[in-house]
């Protein structure tokens, strides 16, 4: 069985790169536009990873990561920003890794790999 990655990026071209990159590995990949779809999603579906970025419209990744966390989602979740370290400080204790815009897809997928697997 393959595993499954839900990506939640409100920017159009990286959530198509992004998924894109996920699909050339080897995973199945659902991608949503903001924090409530991924909340949605991830409460109907089982992931092995979430791939979320930080600020996107109606309901933010750190809200929307805080939120499945107290329903009992332990899905390890990635984040993407954009933010300064600083900015981060309050919401870094919440993701298993957080990478800075524009990543290295490399990286990012080495990491998602290490993790899961393919």
């Amino acid at each position: 069985m393959r595993k499954r990655i839900l990506i939640a990026e409100d920017e159009l071209e990286t959530r198509a790169i992004l998924t894109s990159i996920a699909t050339m590995h080897g995973y199945d990949v659902i991608s949503v536009t903001d924090g409530v779809d991924l909340l949605t999603i991830a409460a109907n579906e089982k992931f092995d990873v979430i791939i979320t970025d930080l600020m996107m419209v109606n309901l933010n990744g750190a809200s929307a990561t805080e939120i499945m966390k107290m329903q009992g989602n332990t899905t390890p979740v990635i984040a993407l920003t954009a933010l300064s370290p600083q900015e981060l400080s309050l919401v870094q204790d919440k993701f298993t890794r957080i990478y800075h815009k524009p990543c290295d897809v490399r990286e990012l997928f080495g990491y998602v790999e290490s993790l899961i697997g393919k």
